[in-house]
């Protein structure tokens, strides 16, 4: 009885012993597994651009501006080659505003292009490349590529006022712009890539236009600026205010002449269903099945309307013309809308519709709108 107790206690002996190596073991597996993790993700990210771009920002944070000038391809034909002036003017400009950086577009996945700003204007540009060099776990490296400084002196050289570009235009990207004779080019943006419309608008396939917004610097006291498109024809260049323009995408004019009509009509449909004198399955036959319009109208509450008679549409205008693709094209249409009681009183409501229509089966379906 004995000598069989004392073979089950080595085997339990040797149970234990063998539990906790194969415990232990299994623990320490973990833990390197963790401690390598911890370094592929470290690593990662070290090798991400935001890490090569906060870097250079701290310049700017930290008002390193001696540093800068030294990395600023623009540094010395704003200054005239005066550091001391370059420091002490930037300096002067950033400070007590609030500093912001942010990634900009590019075309070229090699070049990443990232703005600065102080209170919301521009006041330098940098770009990223990458290094040549990796990480341990070879992921590539990013280095600074330039830096170029959006400020000039403002007025006379005597005047020492070194100032952010005053004036803004805006114009599609592929759009040249021109100010006092000088095209403006990518160092001049403050932004690039701005989609026209929100990202659920246009049918998944269909190109979002985007637009660029300038900033420049000009002598006269009234800028010319002037903008052709893609095919070098003039564009329209219009003041939105006193120190701001704007280019619209080009119009299709011959398409808005023979589809005019056809829009007035499905705005006045749409109308009508908001103040209930059209069915909802009547104007959903206007409407391209599974769109954002048809949720939008499924769910509108119509509910709004004073009681009335009649409801009619005036003075109907449609402008924004775009030709997208082959099957879909945009529009805004604006016109005044009036109901009109049992005892003849009128309700007048100005109203404005963006459509975006697509192509069914060879029919113009709604595809999404906004109200305006």
């Amino acid at each position: 009885m004995a000598k069989k107790k004392s073979k089950n206690g080595i085997l339990a002996s040797r149970f234990y012993r063998i539990y906790f190596i194969v415990v232990g073991a299994a623990l320490l597996m973990i833990v390197v597994g963790l401690i390598w993790l911890n370094g592929v993700v470290r690593d990662y990210e070290i090798a991400q651009p935001a890490h090569a771009a906060e870097e250079v920002v701290k310049l700017f944070e930290e008002g390193d501006y001696a540093r800068i000038y030294g990395l600023d391809t623009s540094a010395r034909e704003i200054s005239g080659g005066d550091e001391a002036f370059y420091v002490d003017s930037l300096k002067a400009l950033a400070e007590g505003k609030a500093l912001a950086w942010r990634e900009a577009y590019s075309d070229d996945a090699n070049v990443k292009k990232y703005s600065v700003t102080v209170d919301g204007d521009k006041l330098a540009s940098f770009t990223l490349v990458p290094s040549g060099r990796t990480t341990g776990h070879g992921n590539t490296l990013w280095q600074l590529g330039t830096i170029t400084t959006h400020v000039a002196l403002q007025g006379t050289e005597a005047a020492g006022d070194l100032t952010v570009a005053p004036y803004r235009v805006s114009a599609p990207s592929g759009y040249a712009v021109t100010v006092d004779g000088r095209q403006l080019t990518e160092a001049d943006a403050l932004s690039t890539g701005q989609p026209m419309y929100p990202a659920d608008f246009l049918p998944e396939g269909v190109n979002n236009p985007t637009m660029v917004e300038y900033a420049f610097f000009s002598d006269s006291a009234e800028p010319a600026v002037s903008a052709t498109d893609a095919t070098g024809t003039a564009a329209t260049v219009e003041k939105t205010s006193e120190n701001t323009w704007e280019c619209p995408l080009r119009e299709d004019e011959q398409f808005k002449q023979q589809y005019g009509d056809a829009i007035i009509k499905l705005a006045t449909r749409v109308a009508k269903y908001t103040v209930k004198d059209l069915s909802k399955d009547s104007i959903l036959r206007n409407v391209a099945s599974g769109s954002p319009a048809e949720t939008v109208l499924k769910n509108f509450s119509n509910s709004w309307a004073p009681s009335h008679k009649t409801s009619t549409v005036t003075d109907a205008v449609v402008t924004d013309f775009h030709i997208l693709s082959d099957s879909c094209f945009t529009c805004h249409v604006e016109f005044t809308f009036t109901l009109t009681s049992r005892r003849e009183n009128d309700y007048v409501y100005p109203t404005a519709y963006t459509f975006c229509v697509v192509k069914r089966k060879g029919t113009g379906k709604l595809y999404s709108l906004t109200f305006n």
